[in-house]
């Protein structure tokens, strides 16, 4: 009985050292299900029209990276835009980079895969039209694209992806064309954790 208890002992104190390990390494255990990154925790787009977020934002066990152009001479990084910036006439706090030839980079924080389902895309600065195109990056190298063209119209439209993103290890995309750099901003990145066996 005593062996037993040993055992128990053991195991359990395994289980712990493992959970340490675990949370050490900054990757913790993150459920499936949909994640939707809708900005709305960025502190300073509450009170500013625009507020400087860095190279990186990250929320709900996924990371936004600014990805800036080989020859950039400053990075500009990304810039939440909140209820007051004239072109975000949605009303909610919004995410985009000042540059046209830099990307943005988007990760699961665990490597894991990931589904991409939807996307709110507005121009910068309220006017249309826009290009823009998603790559998403797979586990097994392979690369699908998904080439998006706005309409002239003003405000918000919904970018909803084909099942061709789901499983991806990375989303990436650009601003479009620098001879016509048509900014834009994105807001409720829709995205799903597959279940895991």
């Amino acid at each position: 009985m005593r062996q037993g208890w040993t055992l128990i002992a053991l195991a359990l104190s395994c289980a712990a050292l493992m959970m340490g390990v675990r949370a050490q390494a900054g990757q913790p255990s993150l459920k499936a299900g949909l994640v939707t990154l809708d900005f709305d925790d960025i502190e300073c787009a509450r009170h500013d029209a625009q507020c400087e977020v860095g190279d990186q934002y990250m929320a709900q066990g996924f990371a936004l990276r600014y990805v800036p152009a080989v020859d950039e001479p400053m990075a500009a990084g990304l810039v939440a835009l909140g209820t007051q910036w004239k072109g975000n006439r949605k009303g909610s706090t919004a995410v985009a980079i000042r540059s046209c030839e830099a990307q943005v980079l988007l990760m699961a924080n665990d490597n894991q895969p990931f589904d991409v389902l939807s996307v709110d895309v507005a121009p910068l600065e309220g006017e249309g039209p826009l290009t823009l195109e998603f790559v998403g990056q797979r586990e097994d190298g392979t690369e699908v694209k998904l080439p998006v063209k706005l309409a002239r119209k003003a405000g918000w439209q919904k970018v909803v992806f084909t099942p061709a993103f789901r499983g991806l290890s990375s989303l990436q995309w650009a601003q479009g064309a620098c001879l016509d750099p048509r900014l834009h901003m994105v807001d409720n990145l829709s995205l799903m954790r597959p279940t895991r066996p």
